[in-house]
């Protein structure tokens, strides 16, 4: 077995490194042949990851394996450490001569992996040729086989969302097209539409689903003027039945893209092909975008891909663990849950970190470790400070001001008071920013002169809108309900 030879590694880091490798190299099979995989991964295995450099130390057999590997696989092997592993890791190659004297394991290991991925291929031959279709190759974007409706948590806050994406795949070409999902980076957009594209593969067996990111899509397009070649790609897209496109913001600006993929748009919805697109906003707030693509954007269903609320992030932490066959206390669960609010991605990447320092040192997650984590994420945060339930408590048996009312907020929002008084506009600031100016109104009495005289010097006219906005969202949004409650209740007592 991989790392049998190699006596400084224990079992369990070694099982580690194994399952990595054999995920790292799942996630390349479906881009080169499974003989030149053969020929030089089957004498590769990863060896170490070096947390300080943020690197996976790859190791190689000899400098003739390092150089062709280099060559052909870099690329591949450091997009999939990124996806199967941590999005922030690079990859490092190093010549292992241990290797050298394991290479019959190591290649048995890897024919048994690749002849396990090929035999579940053939269940699905359909659904095998379209991944592998000469169109697929053409663009090189494949599909995240995880990527499925079954895996994507999908909360109250993201239901509606969820459901016009099931929809979608039930019944492609006719309901809501095109879709259109947009939200903030790392909500779980992609997720979604590729959930929706694996589902159609798998129910719609004859149809041709290609995804691409909107940079992508420009690259093919530039690339195809520039070389007289826009006839071709056009043939191309012509045998598609199912577009995703990725991140359209990214065609802002880029005017003669735009008028390719109106044509281009026009004639997939005349034909009843299906569309869905995503966006970090939605149609009508596009910038730089033409005012008539922006109208077809909203020809079908524009959903909102929104934060999760605490309970789901709850439910999506728990959701990795349970993937993985791993347990941690909910109680850290529920303190990464707590700080990290706006991001999904981020949450998975918190708990990998996690993950790994647990495999690696074999020991228990402990509450240092969670904050040293959140740290690492960039959250401000200190192990050294009590906790807010802490904070709670003593400020039941202290005077009930203003000012430490400020403190309150900005600890439970994870946040500096320099933030809150400051003119950021990130949305986790804006809205504990104006909680605590509601609430500074309706509690303690303050006018809106001096509302905004505290946060900089605000207008009046400035604090009115600030607390205008955020009763309106108290009537929908459960979160902001359940944090306000939380400052009423402490006032209150």
């Amino acid at each position: 077995m991989l790392l049998d030879t190699v006596s400084e590694y224990d079992n369990e880091k070694k099982h580690y490194l194994l399952d990595l490798r054999e995920r790292t190299i799942l996630a390349i099979a479906n881009q080169f042949d499974h003989k030149k995989i053969l020929t030089f991964l089957g004498k590769v295995g990863i060896i170490d990851i070096d947390e300080t450099k943020k690197e996976v130390v790859i190791g190689v057999s000899n400098d003739f394996i390092l150089t062709q590997i280099k060559k052909n696989f870099q690329k591949a092997l450091k997009e999939a450490i990124m996806a199967t592993y941590n999005s922030q890791f690079g990859v490092r190659f190093v010549v292992y001569p241990p290797f050298a004297n394991a290479q019959h394991e190591l290649l048995t290991d890897l024919k048994k992996l690749l002849n396990i991925q090929e035999s579940k291929a053939s269940k699905a031959p359909q659904l095998e040729k379209n991944l592998k279709s000469e169109l697929g190759n053409y663009f090189g974007i494949l599909f995240e086989p995880s990527y499925r409706f079954d895996t994507f948590v999908a909360g109250a806050n993201n239901q509606f969302a969820f459901s016009a994406a099931k929809a979608v795949a039930d019944a492609p070409g006719t309901a809501y097209n095109p879709l259109f999902l947009y939200g903030n980076v790392g909500l779980g957009k992609t997720h979604l539409m590729q959930a929706v594209g694996n589902e159609i593969m798998q129910n719609f067996p004859e149809k041709v689903v290609i995804y691409l990111p909107a940079t992508k899509l420009v690259e093919e397009i530039v690339q195809a003027l520039r070389m007289n070649k826009m006839a071709n790609l056009m043939k191309k897209f012509d045998e598609v039945d199912v577009l995703l496109i990725d991140d359209i913001q990214f065609l802002a600006d880029k005017d003669k893209t735009q008028e390719v993929f109106h044509n281009l748009f026009n004639d997939f919805h005349m034909k009843k092909k299906q569309v869905i697109i995503s966006s970090d906003r939605p149609p009508k707030e596009l910038l730089h975008i033409e005012p008539r693509l922006k109208s077809r954007f909203a020809l079908g269903l524009v959903a909102d891909v929104q934060a999760p609320d605490f309970e789901t992030r709850i439910a999506i932490l728990e959701s990795k663990l349970q993937s993985k066959g791993i347990s941690i206390d909910f109680e850290y669960l529920s303190l990464i849950a707590q700080y990290i609010k706006s991001n999904v991605r981020e949450l998975e990447g918190a708990l990998n970190i996690l993950i790994t320092r647990q495999q690696l040192s074999k020991a228990e997650i402990s509450e240092e470790d969670v904050y040293s984590c959140l740290k690492t994420l960039g959250y401000y945060c200190d192990e050294n400070q009590i906790n807010f339930e802490q904070v709670m408590q003593q400020n039941k048996k202290s005077s009930k001001n203003f000012s430490t009312l400020v403190e309150m907020v900005a600890q439970y929002y994870s946040l500096s008071i320099a933030e809150l008084k400051s003119d950021s506009r990130k949305k986790e600031i804006t809205q504990a920013r104006q909680i605590l100016m509601l609430l500074a109104k309706k509690y303690f009495n303050r006018t809106l002169e001096k509302i905004g005289d505290y946060f900089g010097g605000k207008n009046h006219a400035t604090a009115i809108y600030a607390i205008n906005t955020i009763e309106k969202k108290l009537k929908s949004d459960s979160e902001i309900q359940h944090d306000y409650r939380v400052f009423v209740d402490w006032i209150e007592q």
